[in-house]
């Protein structure tokens, strides 16, 4: 059965196995000679062709394995919120939500245990010290992450803007796999949001294939908040890692307290600003292997 090639694939051009020249000249093997080299050579265009392109620098067909995902929970609620209620939470749509955890509304954390299609169920007011207030109908509904004092979690991903040999697992979404091996480099974003009047210490490393990566751990600083506005703070910074086939990767958090989020905030009016994802992680393909 003949093998399928995908468009835009580059297969390295072969050289061929070139005649032995005969004792006396003869055209026809110089016409089998030229032939041979003829067939090489477009060969040889073809591929440089493909890898070059026709854009300026060349290279318009290069592609090498990467990955852009991102936790981005956020919808609107449906209906009104007194600051006692605890009846289910009624939002235009539970989509990229986890099936249980903590929502980010006004200046209060929820948490919950439960979501239909269009609710948030098992409701617990004013977490992560928070307080409940009343909400109008149509305020942004986000989703947050947290974890309990001395305890940790792997963070979560929901959503992909580009990916090619690099994936998060739709069952578990803490794990990035990768296709191909190779040195790559990971670099995450994450959104620290502390509504306690105490600084928190929150601390972020890597996993591979469940282990725990040595010297790959960092303390950031969730600071405590100012009036009325949470303590909030982006931490940001990369590692080189090394995979083979099929090896995944994930990013494990704590908080020392148990108060500070990830949370995602929605979209903005003073300024105009897009929603603002909790957590970003991107993958870029770096190098080989070297051994």
């Amino acid at each position: 059965m003949a093998r399928i090639i995908p468009a835009n694939t580059l297969l390295p051009p072969k050289a061929p196995n070139l005649l032995y020249p005969p004792k006396q000249y003869t055209s026809q093997y110089h016409e089998l000679l030229n032939n041979a080299l003829r067939i090489y050579f477009n060969e040889l265009d073809n591929t440089l062709g493909a890898l070059l392109g026709t854009a300026i620098g060349g290279g318009s067909f290069l592609r090498f394995p990467h990955g852009s995902f991102f936790q981005n929970g956020h919808t609107d609620l449906t209906a009104a919120m007194t600051n006692v209620s605890t009846t289910p939470i009624q939002v235009t749509s539970t989509d990229n939500f986890e099936s249980s955890g903590y929502l980010f509304i006004g200046s209060e954390f929820i948490q919950y245990t439960g979501k239909t299609a269009t609710t948030f169920t098992g409701i617990t007011r004013g977490v992560l010290g928070t307080t409940n207030v009343a909400h109008a109908i149509g305020t942004a509904v986000t989703e947050s992450a947290a974890t309990a004092a001395g305890g940790s979690a792997g963070v979560k991903l929901d959503t992909t803007s580009y990916s090619y040999g690099v994936s998060f697992d739709t069952t578990n979404k803490t794990r990035i796999y990768f296709d191909y091996p190779g040195i790559y480099n990971l670099q995450f974003s994450a959104q620290l949001v502390n509504f306690t009047t105490t600084d928190d210490n929150v601390t972020f490393w890597l996993r591979k294939n469940g282990t725990d990566v040595p010297y790959t751990a960092g303390i950031a600083a969730a600071v405590s908040k100012h009036g009325t506005s949470p303590g909030a703070a982006i931490v940001s910074w990369n590692f080189l890692i090394d995979t083979i086939a099929d090896d995944y990767y994930e990013l494990y958090w704590a908080s020392e307290s148990g108060n500070t989020a990830l949370s995602t905030y929605p979209a903005g009016t003073a300024p105009v600003h897009p929603v603002s994802p909790s957590v970003i992680i991107t993958v870029t393909f770096v190098s080989g292997l070297t051994s």
